[in-house]
């Protein structure tokens, strides 16, 4: 799966107001709870964190609290999880699908974390999110409020990662079909692509080490997604494609008109980037 997260949102006139809308944020969780995708995300970042006996730990731009939920089931009965993100309308969802007495949940930027936190966390994971921060605010707050040996454990899409695909595809993605339907059926003009921002292995640990981490590790996986857990994606308002000046019908149209041509046994896969670092 892809979530297709690089584009404006902007660019689309009915797609709402983004992660601050509360219409976005429902259907967001709803796809969260309906499909895997985030849940599987968060418990390999949560292994990876190597969580037992672990106290506190940060759920960073944390979202509507998938990952809050995993790490929670994770820790030992007095652990603790902070979820922190900027939406506040992503943590209202939250609050009334996912709350629990031991997360707390912290509206605020992750560049400004360090002026949130005043215990020493023993870990800070961020599913699928860290490429939307300053990255080198965000690893001196992280190493700030992590106690010596914590560990900070975040992942990346490949098209971010500068991961390229192992093999072309054979068949037309679904993205394709609704590209080309938009075209035939709307004389649509696809924008020219937008240079995405460059988050390599090497410049990764490059800024991970200025920001004093002694230990970086990165592992690249592949994930699998079925072609209807794409096509709920692709529902909500905020990712529904092509960007551009359509209406959300006419993208559901299209959807609808893509997803019936596009060929069921092809599955969708993606390639991430899985950072490890150590205080």
């Amino acid at each position: 799966m892809t979530t297709d997260e690089d584009e404006d949102p902007m660019q689309r006139p009915d797609a709402l107001t983004g992660w601050d809308d509360e219409h976005n944020a429902e259907l967001y969780d709803r796809f969260t709870r309906e499909h895997t995708f985030y849940t599987d995300a968060s418990r390999d970042l949560a292994a990876r964190a190597g969580l037992t006996g672990m106290q506190l730990v940060i759920d960073l731009c944390g979202g509507t609290g998938v990952t809050a939920a995993v790490l929670l089931d994770s820790l030992p009965t007095h652990g603790r999880v902070i979820s922190l993100d900027s939406a506040t309308a992503m943590q209202a969802v939250g609050r009334r699908h996912r709350d629990h007495p031991r997360i707390t949940w912290i509206t605020a930027k992750a560049e400004d974390l360090a002026d949130h936190i005043s215990t020493p966390a023993d870990a800070v994971i961020c599913n699928s999110a860290i490429w939307k921060t300053n990255t080198t605010a965000v690893f001196a707050a992280v190493h700030h409020v992590l106690r010596p040996g914590g560990q900070f454990v975040f992942n990346i899409g490949g098209r971010f990662a500068g991961l390229t695909d192992r093999e072309p595809p054979t068949t037309a993605s679904l993205n394709d079909l609704i590209t080309a339907i938009a075209v035939a059926d709307y004389d649509y003009i696809p924008p020219q692509q937008k240079r995405r921002p460059s988050f390599t292995a090497a410049i990764l640990r490059t800024q991970l080490r200025a920001a004093g981490f002694a230990t970086v590790t990165t592992d690249v996986v592949t994930r699998t997604g079925t072609l209807e857990e794409k096509r709920a994606w692709l529902s909500i308002p905020l990712f529904a494609r092509p960007p551009g000046q359509l209406t959300h019908t006419q993208r559901m149209n299209i959807l609808h008109k893509a997803y019936e041509q596009v060929d069921k046994t092809r599955q969708v896969t993606t390639r991430w980037l899985l950072v490890t670092a150590q205080a």
